[in-house]
């Protein structure tokens, strides 16, 4: 597939798809630099074209998401950025961006915010439901941290990340066997 897919994106003539597929292709492998540098290229690309322009955002943010797979987060916070202000209204871009900070502990208030506006326009997402719960115990609201991550357990029980999150807020809430419990299972899942 990699060999298809690199054969597809090197001629001349390639389309922006050809491109992105060309680094969905790495990506999947895990190789996630060159899934990078393939996103840049099809960024590149969609930049010369104004009728692409409207994908930029989706584009930037798969190179934010590989930049930082691939632990080059220096690189990624202004891809990730780029991507939400091109796509303020995104969920997934501002859910990644502010998540990806939170984990980091950076600017945790700038990060919050972006994960809160995430879960206002998708409420029901587990992933964004666990940004904002880990957003919120951060912060110390440890009563809207144990709803928000019971919301996304519920709908992602199978999650070790969503399940230690919630392990980390029952703790501070006192409730040290169900925390226990919570931890118990993203140990297994894992």
């Amino acid at each position: 597939a990699l060999e298809v897919a690199r054969a597809l994106a090197d001629k001349p003539d390639a389309s922006l798809s050809d491109v992105v597929r060309l680094g969905d292709t790495y990506a999947s492998l895990d190789r996630y630099a060159e899934a990078a540098d393939s996103y840049g290229r099809a960024i590149r690309q969609a930049e010369r074209d104004p009728d692409a322009r409207a994908v930029l955002g989706s584009l930037y943010m798969l190179r934010g998401g590989a930049l930082e797979r691939s632990g080059d987060w220096k690189k990624a916070l202004p891809a990730l950025s780029k991507a939400v202000a091109l796509s303020p209204d995104d969920p997934t871009a501002l859910n990644y961006l502010g998540y990806a900070q939170l984990e980091r502990g950076q600017n945790i208030a700038k990060a919050a915010a972006l994960v809160t506006r995430a879960a206002e326009l998708k409420p029901d997402d587990p992933a964004i439901a666990d940004s904002l719960g880990y957003a919120l115990l951060l912060r110390g609201d440890v009563a809207g941290a144990v709803a928000a991550l019971e919301r996304a357990v519920a709908g992602q029980p199978d999650d070790p990340t969503i399940n230690e999150h919630l392990g980390d807020a029952y703790w501070a809430s006192g409730r040290h066997f169900e925390a226990r419990y919570a931890w118990r299972a993203a140990a297994v899942l894992a």
